[in-house]
């Protein structure tokens, strides 16, 4: 409910902590956290979906590292914003690779306009990660997999 934000988890490089599987990028968790001054602490960290069959291949690690690269770009921290439903079903989506690309290229889509931006249909950019790349004004490290457009020749 808190929208993005950042916690500090003590311990978890730890080859005995229990929370570590938890705190996996693309890993629904539930997670108790406490606060300390500024800072979250991650107390508790419960797996509801670990999305493993996305993770299995280099081609599904990918493409779940590539969604959340762009949704961190475009989020900003502890502003509420109502994506969460969005990213649980890209993640089931890759997860379950029925249609994974048109899922997640349309729902990121029209998430990118609820959040106020353009669609992107109706910019230059032949990808999502280059539109991200130009909101976010820094260029995405992940693997290119997002294509809304196909080239003009």
């Amino acid at each position: 409910d808190l929208g993005k934000i950042s916690a500090l988890a003590k311990g978890v490089r730890k080859i005995t902590s229990s929370r570590s599987a938890a705190l996996e990028p693309g890993t629904h968790t539930k997670l108790l956290l406490s606060r300390s001054h500024e800072t979250f602490i991650v107390s508790q960290a419960q797996v509801m979906n670990a999305f493993s069959r996305a993770k299995e291949t280099l081609a599904g690690a990918k493409q779940v590292m590539q969604v959340l690269e762009i949704i961190d770009a475009v989020m900003v921290e502890e502003e509420q914003q109502d994506v969460f439903n969005d990213v649980i079903h890209i993640l089931h989506a890759i997860n379950e690779k029925h249609g994974a690309r048109r899922v997640v290229t349309q729902t990121l889509t029209a998430m990118l306009q609820r959040l106020g931006f353009q669609d992107m249909r109706d910019t230059p950019y032949a990808t999502i990660t280059e539109y991200v790349e130009f909101i976010a004004e820094k260029k995405m490290k992940s693997y290119p997999y997002l294509t809304v457009k196909s080239p003009q020749t």
